[in-house]
């Protein structure tokens, strides 16, 4: 045995450095702080929302708070318009035209691009376009931003601005009416206001207190398995416009089916 010979390769030794592949890569471990926990939140004053409500509209006031919570949970600057679109339940034209009139009212200044396909909006929120609200105080509220992600898609969005509205009843208005509850979130008039009332009961966001009967404010249940599959299908893009063409070819093919029965009977 030669003693200077090379020993046979074995999967025990390291490879040569000739023998790396071209797209090994090399990746670096820095140091890094524990990362916190809890909840991320955005601090909203919940005054100045129904101000925006009542000067430029609902939808509108909770597209800017959406932009908000989006903002302070993803990190980034940059929100795809379909995003915004499918937690609301609208269509992205209508974001847009909601974007405008918070531009026309000072709230935000936006810009859209095209990225690989996606409409992506660059929005900036004017701290100064903020008017001062006419409520005697402010009044701010630690909104958990995956309520706009959960909660916000299943209730719709004029559910959603009465659950606020009873949020920023508890500090401000322990008692209220629903004449109030109408006049503060646009709605068309009292019975329109139980309507949401009742809905936001039946997803458990409101119980009647044992002693007196009255309202009391809960905080959102974690979402259902159907509930996590109905927001996984939301937010997939053009979703609802495919399923209104599948729609409309259904029906045109019962309805020539239909006339081709109708002309075969007759002949």
């Amino acid at each position: 045995m030669d003693l200077f010979s090379p020993a046979p390769s074995s999967g025990r030794f390291p490879r040569p450095d000739h023998a790396l592949q071209d797209d090994t890569r090399l990746r670096f471990v820095t140091p890094r702080p524990e990362p916190p926990e809890g909840v991320s939140t955005v601090r909203a004053d919940l005054s100045a929302f129904f101000v925006v409500v009542d000067r430029v509209g609902r939808s509108e006031a909770l597209l800017l708070l959406l932009t908000k919570a989006l903002r302070q949970r993803t990190g980034v600057l940059a929100l795809r318009v379909n995003d915004l679109a499918w937690m609301l339940r609208v269509s992205n034209r209508r974001v847009i035209r909601w974007l405008d009139r918070l531009v026309t009212s000072g709230h935000v200044v936006y810009h859209v691009e095209d990225l690989w396909g996606i409409d992506t909006v660059l929005v900036e929120i004017v701290a100064a376009g903020v008017q001062p609200h006419a409520y005697d105080r402010a009044v701010h509220q630690e909104l958990p931003t995956h309520w706009f992600v959960q909660v916000l898609p299943l209730v719709g969005r004029t559910s959603f601005t009465v659950y606020l509205y009873l949020l920023w009843c508890e500090p401000n208005r322990p008692e209220t009416h629903v004449d109030h509850l109408a006049a503060t979130v646009k709605l068309r008039g009292p019975l329109h206001a139980r309507w949401h009332l009742r809905k936001l009961e039946r997803r458990s966001l409101l119980t009647r207190h044992p002693a007196h009967g009255g309202l009391v404010v809960r905080d959102p249940r974690p979402p259902t398995r159907a509930e996590r599959l109905q927001l996984r299908f939301l937010a997939i893009p053009h979703l609802r416009r495919s399923l209104v063409h599948l729609a409309l070819l259904a029906g045109g093919v019962l309805l020539l089916t239909a006339l081709l029965l109708l002309f075969a009977h007759a002949t």
